[in-house]
């Protein structure tokens, strides 16, 4: 079916609210052939860098090196047709590109170093730094087994710039901590790598601390190693992307004798390995979990039944899913062992060297690397007594072992949740987060009813004080639609709505806690707190009734008797910026206007929001068609030093140019820094 350029265009627009997975990756590559089918090559162009973005990091590597060589022929077929940003996007991406065809061994290898030779060239004809160039170059000699030349390639690179091409302060020292790692050079590899284990962007802090699990280890850190291993896996076990992080983490446990650790991890995760995200990641978690599954037959427990949902493990040749009776360790150790020599031989076959193999084969063999170090985070030898509060947290993980050994179970459970509390109170988050996930488990096991909303308030604490929005919501949202009343020693419950509809994931639900929360407020008389959640409500409405029933409802808020007056005009101004991004030009200037009106009375140094509904009043005017209005409200806004002043600049230059000042519109783009792309009625929506 055919499709306009608007349709198509609000297309891509729906898909950036789509969850990463095979739906989005299908409506990405359909907004793809309909831009193709429309001739809009640089539209087309962003749609498919934005969808090798989404591809590489969601498991569909083959799609974004197929969506890649369409952006890069393109480019290559038109430059002039392109700007700087395309070019900036297509060496960009590039790196993953590169980073991810030497995983597949039925791609040549000529091909990866054909990238690498187009890639300097093009970097070095931008007048870039070879910085990331020196960087891919060094990952594939290693993964080739190359490892003189990795280390020529990692030394060059120390000592070249790094510039807006290079990766992130995170990523770079992964990489390199990768090399030194596999050059033997551990003191090395976490003196680079330590400093980045507080950074933050897709792949970290999760893929820095992997990287270090085992240069922890060989250097007798063994906590280090746990702190690393449990802020990386809470991070990576809801993304199959990091299916090769992951085995690191189960070598973790073959190394420090938590085998038991291991096949949980395995029988977890196992169906990540019916889409692994490459070859070489499917091979590295494998032997990973060969290593895990052989101690446990060592230790007799072969015929030990393997529970997994994925499809693959329904058959003793996993990965093929042939083979009969239930799985077991000592079957499924089998199956993923020839798995792991069939990929090896690929790959050596690819490279034309036995690098691969002789390095899987070594991870399968793998045993523990000094004395065994306890994991669980209630064991009294995971916790030193450092400072009164470590003192304070190790004294109750030695109370809940004491109780455990007496068989008080209900004790021990709440033992359990004042050791969570300490720990958060220590900003131990992740530490913590298993606390409460086991504390919730024991308070559910023993059917302690009185304790298990402070468990759930618990968990939802951790998992956000930890970065794991979903857990927390799940968490409170279980507790909050078991019951519509109080919670004794908690938050008040409009609180408790309010502060799940903030990590809720979409807007549907934000809207509905928010709005929930706001007639709470409400029945309980808190007129201030009921008018701010509205407007939160408002935010997150989604579709015009709901947005016009949220507005009716600010409205009769606001006309209630004492409402402060400084709330109010915050809630005219923020429903005024959600009724414009909407279009409601009209209303949105309603109660823009409104806004100064509310601070007639107030401080005289108090102009910002003054400021600021005055710019949303010229922007809704000028969409009106008022000018003469859009242009007084613009002057005034400026004038008051609007944090807005960019948007409201565009609109008054728009403005004097249409009644034919154009003497003046270029000295207010000289005055606010403006050039000319930036004169776009589009800009009125930034």
């Amino acid at each position: 079916m055919s499709r306009t350029e608007q349709e198509v265009r609000q297309l891509y627009v729906d898909t950036h609210r789509m969850p990463a997975g095979p739906a989005k990756f299908a409506a990405l590559e359909q907004v793809a052939r309909h831009a193709d089918a429309l001739g809009l090559v640089e539209f087309a162009f962003d749609v498919r860098m934005h969808s090798t973005s989404v591809f590489h990091n969601n498991g569909a590597a083959q799609k974004a090196l197929v969506a890649f060589s369409w952006c890069r022929a393109a480019y290559d077929r038109e430059p002039q047709r392109f700007g700087g940003g395309h070019e900036r996007s297509l060496l960009w991406n590039m790196k993953w590109m590169i980073y991810n065809v030497h995983q597949f061994p039925e791609i040549p290898l000529e091909r990866a170093h054909d990238l690498l030779e187009d890639m300097e060239r093009r970097y070095r004809l931008g007048g870039h730094s070879l910085h990331a160039v020196l960087q891919h170059r060094g990952l594939i000699a290693e993964s080739v087994g190359e490892l003189e030349a990795a280390r020529a390639h990692y030394e060059r690179m120390a000592r070249t710039p790094r510039d807006h091409l290079s990766d992130c302060s995170g990523c770079v020292p992964s990489s390199q901590t990768r090399t030194l790692v596999a050059l033997g050079r551990d003191e090395e590899a976490i003196a680079v790598g330590e400093p980045a284990r507080t950074s933050w962007c897709t792949d970290q802090p999760q893929w820095i601390n992997s990287e270090l699990l085992l240069p922890y280890l060989r250097t007798g850190q063994p906590h280090k190693a746990l702190e690393a291993h449990r802020t990386a896996y809470r991070l990576l076990r809801e993304k199959p992307y990091h299916l090769a992080e992951l085995g690191l983490h189960l070598m973790f446990c073959v190394h420090t004798g938590n085998p038991e650790r291991g096949f949980d991890l395995v029988e977890r995760h196992l169906h990540w390995l019916d889409r692994p995200r490459t070859p070489l990641a499917e091979a590295d978690f494998a032997a990973a979990s060969v290593a895990v599954l052989r101690t446990l037959e060592e230790r007799g427990q072969g015929d030990r039944p393997v529970r997994s949902r994925t499809a693959s493990a329904q058959g003793q040749d996993q990965g093929r899913g042939q083979g009969h009776g239930p799985v077991t360790v000592a079957s499924l150790a089998a199956g993923l062992r020839e798995r792991v020599l069939r990929l090896a031989d690929r790959f050596d076959a690819r490279n034309g060297n036995g690098y691969q193999g002789e390095r899987l084969r070594e991870r399968m063999a793998a045993g523990p690397l000094g004395e065994p170090l306890p994991l669980d985070v209630f064991h009294t030898a995971t916790h030193r007594a450092t400072d009164p509060r470590a003192r304070r947290i190790r004294k109750l993980v030695e109370d809940v072992a004491a109780l455990t050994a007496a068989g008080d179970g209900p004790a021990a459970a709440v033992a359990r949740l004042e050791a969570t509390e300490e720990l958060l109170e220590a900003d131990r988050y992740t530490e913590a987060a298993e606390a409460a996930e086991e504390a919730a488990r024991e308070v559910g096991r023993l059917g302690l009813t009185g304790h298990a909303p402070r468990a759930a308030w618990l968990l939802f604490r951790a998992h956000r004080a930890d970065g794991d929005p979903a857990r927390a919501a799940a968490a409170l949202r279980g507790l909050l639609e078991g019951t519509d009343g109080g919670f004794p020693g908690l938050p008040p419950r409009p609180r408790l709505e309010e502060e799940l509809a903030r990590e809720e994931t979409t807007p549907a639900a934000r809207h509905r806690w928010f709005l929930s929360a706001s007639r709470r407020y409400a029945a309980e008389g808190d007129t201030d707190q009921r008018l701010r959640t509205l407007v939160m409500a408002a935010h997150a409405a989604d579709g015009p009734e709901a947005l016009a029933a949220l507005t009716a409802e600010v409205t009769t808020a606001l006309a209630e008797p004492g409402v402060d007056g400084a709330r109010a005009a915050v809630a005219r101004l923020r429903i005024a910026h959600v009724l414009y991004r909407t279009g409601r030009y009209e209303q949105a200037a309603a109660y823009a206007e409104a806004v100064p009106e509310a601070y007639a009375d107030a401080d005289p140094e108090d102009r910002v929001r003054h400021a600021r509904a005055l710019a949303l009043l010229a922007k809704a005017r000028y969409r009106l068609g008022e000018r003469a209005a859009a242009e007084e409200a613009a002057r005034t806004s400026l004038s008051l030093g609007s944090e807005d002043d960019w948007e409201v600049a565009v609109a008054l230059v728009l403005l004097l140019r249409s009644r034919g000042a154009a003497e003046e519109a270029a000295k207010v783009m000289t005055a606010h820094d403006l050039d000319e792309e930036d004169i776009d009625e589009d800009h009125l929506d930034d």
